[in-house]
Formats: structure tokens, C-alpha cells, sequence
């Protein structure tokens, strides 16, 4: 089989752990995006947590995910596919809702 720069093969990749919480398996395309796979564990939103102004395309696999906006919140769960332009004007801050370790894809550009 010819490689492809439009392949990305997860089980080549580790699922790494980057907090207590957070667990990714990415890929890093020449094309200035970044794929990833993310497991994030139920837990309190960490006092000190930045906020995130890069953009993002989520599709969530399982669990429930809540995202916080300056002005609002959002919850998603299996099925439900976000897009959250990059940029201060929509910073946000994830959060699991229950129990359940939350699986989703995204998609990552600046």
C-alpha cells in the first residue's frame, strides 16, 4: 500500500497522558492541522484552568462534554459534533458531565 499524507493510523500513535485527566493520541498533518483523539476523565475544572482560544471540530464518541463560554455553556454528548472558531472572542474551557470519561476527535488549527 502507497503511504498517504491524508492517513493517519491511531494504533501508531500513543495514547498519551498529559494530566490526571486529559489523555491524547495526535497527529500532526502538513497541512497545519492538528487530529486528535482525546479521552478527558469526570473531575472538577482545575481553579487555575486557562482558557483555550485555538479553534476546533469535536465529534463526540461517548460521554458528555460541557464547554464554558464567557457569555454561555454548552453540553454535548455522543453524536454531537461542535465547531468553536479560534480566536479570544470564543475562549472556552472544557468539563466532563457525570461519571462517564468523555472520547471524542478534534480537530485543532490556530
Amino acid at each position: 500500500m502507497t503511504a498517504s499524507p491524508y492517513l493517519f493510523r491511531a494504533a501508531e500513535h500513543p495514547l498519551v497522558a498529559v494530566t490526571d485527566q486529559l489523555k491524547v493520541r495526535e497527529a500532526v498533518s502538513g497541512f497545519g492541522i492538528a487530529l486528535r483523539y482525546q479521552e478527558r476523565a469526570p473531575g472538577p475544572e482545575a481553579p487555575d484552568a486557562h482558557w483555550c482560544e485555538t479553534g476546533h471540530s469535536i465529534f463526540i464518541l461517548s460521554g458528555r462534554i460541557a464547554y464554558r463560554f464567557d457569555d454561555h455553556t454548552v453540553e454535548a454528548g455522543p453524536g454531537d459534533m461542535l465547531h468553536i472558531p479560534a480566536g479570544p472572542a470564543h475562549r472556552h474551557k472544557p468539563r466532563v458531565i457525570g461519571e462517564e470519561i468523555a472520547r471524542y476527535v478534534l480537530t485543532e488549527f490556530g
